[in-house]
């Protein structure tokens, strides 16, 4: 016989702050949702029926799925599918996480939040669905190593999943292009691995620009980019190239100047992903730059 477990209302659980869902880095490469021990079995709003009865406005008992119970699962599972990484399992884009050099981003993403979450909450005609998707842009977040762009958007996409329901892919850039060339070797085409990627709601990439910067590298950028355009779909993205040369990230050429001096190039996002990656982007995103200190070197135990 299952009983129900009570809360005590005066504490917080210490390990999910009552949200009943803790995160947790795993053994694998992937940061893992799951219910945490204090959820009430069975589910004290629908005792365990997963489903609940509403009225509609002509007064008629219409069965919704329970929100404490199945909405919350399904929203466990959009994160588990997320795929963030170990080392940004504890980002949940908590208020505490703003700060002064932060903060400027970190509110343009609870905004971001906020649209989606209103556009959750309404029913719109097909008109205003085209134009709350058009005008739910994403981010470019560009700027040096280590100063919280990936914590950020990792955060960005547990709001997104836990709390709001959206379905999102989190991939870093230079891991997806290993994905692509394995996947050769299985006979997997390039769309069977990149489709995952255009069905999601939300898609962030993480370290745009990294890489050789090759040609085909440049090829499955603009699949991505192009597809989720034409599909008005948002697109997040982080990067260490930023719009000025003298503050993107500047990298030792393999060759030395006359004096036998390392040689140094700063390219640009612009100059990096190509004029018409670029134009699409600016269309399509916000783009802001993170300025700071490199948190990683003050030995903090969370990998900005």
């Amino acid at each position: 016989m299952s009983t129900k477990i009570k809360k005590v209302p005066s504490q917080k659980c210490r390990y999910c702050d009552d949200t009943y869902i803790v995160i947790e880095a795993m053994s694998g490469a992937y940061a893992q949702a799951a219910l945490c021990s204090c959820f009430p079995v069975p589910c004290g709003v629908c005792h365990g029926a997963r489903f609940k009865l509403e009225q509609d406005s002509q007064g008629r008992d219409i069965a919704m799925p329970c929100p404490e119970c199945e909405v919350r699962k399904r929203n466990i599972k959009l994160y588990n599918n997320a795929r963030v990484p170990n080392n940004y399992a504890p980002s949940k884009l908590p208020r505490s996480d703003r700060d002064k050099e932060n903060q400027r981003v970190y509110n343009l993403l609870t905004t971001i939040v906020r649209n989606y979450a209103k556009n959750k909450k309404s029913t719109p005609s097909p008109t205003e669905i085209r134009r709350q998707t058009i005008d739910s842009k994403g981010l470019v977040l560009m700027g040096s190593p280590g100063t919280g762009k990936t914590y950020l958007m990792a955060g960005f996409a547990y709001q997104c999943t836990i709390n709001l329901g959206v379905s999102c892919m989190f991939q870093g850039f230079s891991e997806l292009l290993s994905e692509i060339k394995n996947g050769f070797s299985s006979q997997k085409s390039e769309m069977e691995i990149i489709a995952p990627h255009l069905a999601a709601e939300l898609l962030i990439i993480d370290d745009l620009g990294k890489g050789r910067n090759t040609e085909w590298e440049l090829s499955v950028l603009d699949t991505l980019i192009s597809q989720r355009y034409n599909s008005n779909k948002p697109i997040m993205v982080t990067s260490n190239y930023t719009e000025r040369e003298s503050t993107t990230i500047k990298e030792r050429l393999l060759t030395k100047d006359k004096t036998g001096e390392d040689k140094f190039t700063a390219d640009t996002l612009r100059r990096r992903v190509g004029e018409r990656i670029y134009s699409r982007l600016r269309e399509m995103c916000y783009f802001e730059t993170l300025t700071g200190r490199d948190r990683r070197l003050e030995g903090s135990e969370v990998d900005y």
